[in-house]
Order: structure tokens, then C-alpha cells, then sequence
């Protein structure tokens, strides 16, 4: 996803929405939390939570029942505006090669025993299935993964591994969930206009092309 300097998203200048959608990626949270993320007063960020969410980026759900009046998460929409930049679009041959980079990731990181992940599928969507398209506004990826072996993603197993990477960790949920963001930066590899979604995309597009399974599961497909 691109964005433009003073071009707004859903009507929400674009760095605001961007810091939003950030704030509540692929969990439900608070208005007060965003009020906070973005350091403006609750009562200013809310109308703006709901232009996102008629523009399709966010939903919302009535969280009365804990005392907070409304929750916010991401749709696949806001998925890709958490990963948007002010990148211009790229020509389909280096979007062909970044996939190709990435499948060449995956591989080599399922060829690692010592990761307790294991890649079992990506599948690309967006605009890279557009027939004819000749620039490319990002590499949209669904990714799936799994423990590679019986406890390997086991909360110990998760602490040890983040421990053994010699990272600085800023919290405890930060060292839990290392090899999940560990496994994202490499198969994005630095690159803004790789985009890779964990978020079952089937809830919102059956256009998507499989570029990638392991040989376990295509094994077992068989």
C-alpha cells in the first residue's frame, strides 16, 4: 500500500491512520490505548476510529461488557496500511524478483532445525495477481506457520530462543513473541514493499495464488 504525503486515508491524514491501524494490528484494543499511541485526547481520536472504520480499514466491537465502550482491530485492509509508506509503485519485474527472494527466505529458514517455527505456506494477493499490470504498489503475502516440532513453540521454548538470539528486549511479551517477529523481518528482509499478512485473508478475498508450501504439508495434501 502506498501513501502520499497530505493525501488523506478515509479522510484521516495518513501518518495518524498509519500510527491507528499500528496501534490495534490483529488485536482488539482500546480507544483510550490509540488515544494514547498517538497523544491526542480520547474524545478527538474516536470519530477518527470510526472514519477508518466506514473506509473499511478498522472494525469495532462493543466491549461494554468489560467497562470499555468500544474496541478496535484491523481488517486485511488495515493490515497493509500498518506496513504502508510513501514509496512509489515498483515495475512487476522487481516485484518477481522479490517474491523470489522471499521463497528463497523460506526455504532456508524451514532448513533451520534450531528455528521453533516452520513456514508451511505463503500465498501471494493484491495487486501482483492484477492480469497485465505493469507496476506493482507493494508484494501483498498471506503467510502460515506452524511449531516446527511438539513444544517447540511452548512459552519456555519461545523465552529460551529469544535468550539465545542476545537481544534486548523491552518486555516480557516482547521476548515471547520474538520468533514470530523474528520470522517476519526475515522474509521481509528490509523491504518496504513486502507486505506479509498472518491474518486469514480468506475472510476477506478468495483471489490469492499459493507460491509456497512446505514439503511435509504438500506431502501430506497428497
Amino acid at each position: 500500500m502506498r501513501l502520499q504525503r497530505g493525501v488523506s486515508v478515509g479522510g484521516v491524514d495518513p501518518e495518524t491512520a498509519r500510527a491507528l491501524a499500528r496501534g490495534c494490528q490483529d488485536r482488539w484494543t482500546t480507544t483510550g490505548e490509540l488515544a494514547d499511541r498517538v497523544r491526542l485526547p480520547a474524545e478527538q481520536v474516536a470519530p477518527i476510529l470510526r472514519q477508518l472504520t466506514d473506509a473499511g480499514f478498522l472494525e469495532r466491537r462493543d466491549a461494554s461488557w468489560s467497562g470499555v465502550a468500544d474496541e478496535w482491530n484491523t481488517t486485511l485492509a488495515g493490515g497493509a496500511l500498518t506496513m504502508a509508506s510513501f514509496l512509489k509503485p515498483m515495475p512487476r519485474a522487481r516485484g518477481e524478483k522479490l517474491l523470489a527472494g522471499v521463497l528463497e527466505r523460506a526455504a532456508a529458514y524451514n532448513a533451520n532445525e534450531s528455528q521453533p517455527l516452520v513456514v508451511t505456506e505463503i500465498a501471494v494477493f493484491g495487486s501482483y495477481l492484477r492480469v497485465g499490470a505493469t507496476e506493482l504498489g507493494d508484494l501483498d503475502l498471506a503467510l502460515k506457520y506452524a511449531e516446527r516440532r511438539p513444544g517447540s513453540a511452548s512459552p519456555d521454548a519461545l523465552l529460551a530462543h529469544a535468550h539465545a538470539s542476545g537481544r534486548p528486549f523491552p518486555h516480557f511479551v516482547a521476548q515471547l513473541s520474538w520468533a514470530h517477529t523474528e520470522l517476519l523481518q526475515l522474509l521481509r528482509n528490509r523491504s518496504g514493499y513486502i507486505n506479509v499478512h498472518t491474518e486469514d485473508i480468506s475472510r476477506f478475498t478468495d483471489d490469492r495464488q499459493i507460491v509456497y508450501t512446505h514439503p511435509t504439508e504438500a506431502t501430506d495434501a497428497g
